[in-house]
């Protein structure tokens, strides 16, 4: 018994004779462990949600979206999928709106982004080049006429086939449409991107005019037969909330001008009566989209561009046109060599060149507004006056470069 309490004793004493270790290295390692404890908690039940990441990504530029496709699976099925493209454009329509300006001379097309034009400045930089689209030509001559609908940008290709490109994510798919005149709308109802190609014309038995519809998305073009009376094209056509409109004589040349509405969504043709002054100059006349209704601007094209009549589509059923005559405080120069390709989201009508000038000099877009009845110029800079950009790429060297802008499109990661 003595010797289990010596025992027990000498323990005790040996015990006493450790070094204590101090509160301040316990608290540190405490801390340490507590805060390993805290991130490995977060990690794995505090992920940051789903529905943030979307709207991170959604609020992001374009090509950087399409970057992060190669982050992960996950990632990529979430950017590839259709609600997730429905909503990133949602988002780009109220932040990213610009305006395309497509330049071709020969085989050429460059598409190029321009900075925004809302904020009152009085230049803009164009020398991004996003894509660039070969062997393209127009209706007439080098000219090629770009329309940006819902995100993607259309226009008539060499062999009368029709391109379709997004040069946000730098990709075109090439149509097979078989006729020289093919106009493109968007339903927005089914989510649907369709073409409309004159595939015989008037004049010729059976008298009446053939189209064919190309719907596209989510594999081969799927076709179809539209036939309407016989009517002879005059202009450009312009997309407004799933309907296609442009102008046109029926049934023969100078005989009742109307206003060809196609409707993308049931695919049937209709025609609107429309002032004469709407397309009687036929290629020269100017249609836009204002407001969400379809106007014209109608101005003398061989003489000085220093005043013209807006024609509003007020009333579709009722076929009712409104019409306001503006004078500009200067001369443009000759109608003809101006256009209109739409307005901005201030409701300025836009006007610009049809042509790059031969030499370096600057070129210029003019912005009208309706309700102060003044007009203000932006210079755009990087194209027409940079000598370096037109060697690179060839622009106006010893042939005229044709600029057909596209107004107000909208950013988008959608492909055919």
């Amino acid at each position: 018994m003595k010797r289990r309490n010596d025992e027990k004793d000498m323990f005790c004493i040996s015990r006493s004779k450790l070094n204590p270790i101090p509160k301040k290295v316990l608290c540190e390692e405490r801390q340490l462990i507590d805060e390993k404890e805290e991130r490995s908690r977060i990690k794995v039940d505090d992920p940051i949600p789903l529905d943030l990441e979307v709207a991170i990504l959604t609020r992001l530029p374009a090509k950087s979206v399409i970057k992060f496709l190669c982050v992960s699976k996950m990632w990529s099925s979430i950017i590839r999928s259709q609600r997730f493209v429905s909503s990133y454009y949602a988002m780009s329509s109220t932040m990213r709106s610009r305006f395309i300006i497509t330049i071709s001379s020969g085989d050429r097309c460059l598409l190029v982004f321009s900075s925004s034009y809302e904020s009152e400045i009085s230049s803009c930089l164009a020398t991004n080049l996003d894509m660039k689209v070969p062997s393209v030509s127009g209706l007439c001559g080098s000219t090629a006429y770009c329309a940006s609908v819902h995100g993607l940008v259309g226009f008539t290709t060499s062999g009368f086939t029709f391109t379709v490109c997004n040069p946000c994510i730098n990709k075109f798919t090439i149509l097979p449409c078989v006729g020289a005149r093919t106009s493109w709308g968007y339903d927005p109802v089914v989510d649907q991107f369709k073409t409309l190609t004159m595939i015989s014309y008037p004049y010729r038995p059976p008298n009446y005019t053939a189209h064919e519809v190309l719907r596209l998305g989510g594999g081969a073009p799927e076709s179809n037969k539209v036939i309407s009376p016989p009517y002879l094209t005059l202009t450009k056509s312009v997309c407004i909330n799933g309907f296609v409109y442009y102008g046109a004589w029926t049934p023969t040349r100078s005989q009742n001008p109307v206003i060809v509405r196609f409707d993308v969504r049931h695919e049937k043709l209709s025609f609107i009566k429309a002032p004469l002054s709407v397309v009687c100059w036929e290629g020269e006349s100017i249609l836009i989209n204002y407001k969400g209704k379809l106007a014209s601007i109608a101005r003398h094209p061989y003489a000085i561009f220093q005043s013209f009549d807006l024609w509003i589509l007020e009333d579709v059923k009722k076929q009712d046109w409104s019409r306001q005559s503006f004078q500009l405080p200067f001369s443009l120069g000759m109608g003809k060599d101006f256009t209109s390709p739409g307005t901005n989201k201030a409701g300025e009508i836009i006007f610009a060149p049809k042509l790059l000038p031969l030499k370096v000099q600057p070129f210029y877009i003019f912005y009208y507004n309706v309700d102060r009845k003044d007009i203000r110029r932006v210079r755009l800079l990087g194209i027409a006056d940079d000598q370096d950009f037109r060697h690179r790429y060839g622009i106006g060297i010893g042939s005229y470069c044709y600029v057909s802008i596209s107004a107000q499109h909208v950013e988008s990661i959608a492909s055919l």
